[in-house]
């Protein structure tokens, strides 16, 4: 019953897009819609996340390569992972499978995290990140801004993007604190080389004052909801 749909990631410049973002729905049957917010957490704390999440990495890379054979051969995935998907110690080899026999290189798929995750148990993430990363595989760090102010672990973890948390981007062009928070946010990711994304952008004047930022990427509801893999390719 899980399906995977995606949100387009769009470069604030060309205004093209160039990635999406990888989350499973459920349609329960004779239910409807399950929220992720309500299932996902059962699923940690039973242990079944671990193979939901390769599900979801096994749809998502053979999805973006589907997309390189119509022709789309610049677009990335990205798929996010949970602290319990790391402690069997065997994620990467599981995700090299996965890209190895959808052939599609290991630098179209990225990885979303949470500060917390990474923070709560460094060395043991940590490890398997960098086997991913050698291989070409990139980290996301996602919801930026709403955790620990504890920022070595970006050099730590090699992370290629930073995605700022939408509860800052929503009043961009109301609060003048959130706009100063997002512009420190930019500005930190250009002086270290990592890239911006902007969560949950929905009118285009808070689009504006993002690409007057430098801002490099955005994601929301200007452009587009989740899609289902056709209206996506659409």
């Amino acid at each position: 019953e899980f399906e995977l749909y995606f949100q387009p990631k769009v470069d604030l410049l060309s205004l093209q897009v160039v990635g999406a973002e990888a989350l499973i729905r459920w349609h329960r049957a004779g239910y409807g819609m399950v929220p992720p917010d309500v299932f996902i957490p059962l699923a940690e704390e039973s242990g079944l996340i671990t193979k939901i999440s390769q599900w979801v990495a096994k749809q998502a890379i053979e999805a973006c390569k589907s997309w390189h054979n119509l022709g789309l051969q610049h677009i990335t995935v990205a798929i996010n992972l949970s602290e319990v998907d790391f402690r069997r110690g065997n994620l990467p080899q599981k995700l090299l499978n996965y890209l190895s026999d959808a052939q599609l290189a290991p630098h179209y798929l990225e990885l979303e995290l949470t500060e917390s995750m990474i923070i709560d148990d460094v060395s043991h993430v940590q490890r398997q990140i960098q086997q991913l990363h050698a291989k070409g595989v990139s980290l996301a760090i996602d919801d930026f801004g709403t955790g620990y102010s504890n920022l070595g672990y970006l050099s730590k973890f090699n992370v290629s993007s930073l995605k700022i948390d939408q509860s800052f981007i929503k009043n961009l062009d109301e609060s003048e604190h959130d706009y100063h928070i997002v512009k420190a946010i930019i500005q930190m990711g250009q002086s270290l080389g990592i890239a911006i994304v902007a969560e949950g952008i929905e009118n285009d004047v808070v689009a504006q004052k993002l690409k007057k930022l430098n801002c490099q990427f955005g994601q929301g509801y200007l452009w587009s909801k989740p899609l289902n893999n056709d209206e996506f390719i659409a």
